[in-house]
């Protein structure tokens, strides 16, 4: 139980110091060059990350992405061309109503029949 006490304390000692040292003007380029060096370490890790998956992982998949892409465009062509007809449809659904209430048969888009009583 002591100690745990003891770790903790030793613990927020460290991270006062850390944060005293921080807020010094003499300590402002030392952070900044070890951000500097974290930031360039960082940046050609990911370089290589984005090669090995360019070269191990992309390669494999291209095919695959390249047939499912046309795919989905195909779909959306499709649903696309149906939602350009939906327009038309509202409006001969809607023609056709008011000529069935009208009783004007002239035009037989509409499916629908006038209610009678």
């Amino acid at each position: 139980m002591n100690r745990k006490i003891i770790i903790y304390i030793v613990v927020i000692i460290i991270i006062l110091i850390a944060v005293f040292f921080s807020q010094q003007a003499v300590s402002g380029k030392f952070g900044q060059n070890i951000v500097s060096d974290v930031t360039n370490k960082a940046s050609a890790y990911l370089a290589k990350g984005s090669d090995w998956i360019m070269t191990n992982v992309y390669s494999k998949i291209e095919e695959e992405v390249q047939n499912r892409g046309e795919a989905i465009q195909n779909g959306i062509i499709d649903a696309k061309q149906k939602v350009e007809d939906i327009p038309n449809k509202i409006e001969s659904y809607f023609s056709g109503i008011k000529n069935a209430v009208t009783g004007n048969t002239n035009n037989n888009n509409c499916t629908t029949t006038a209610p009678t009583n």
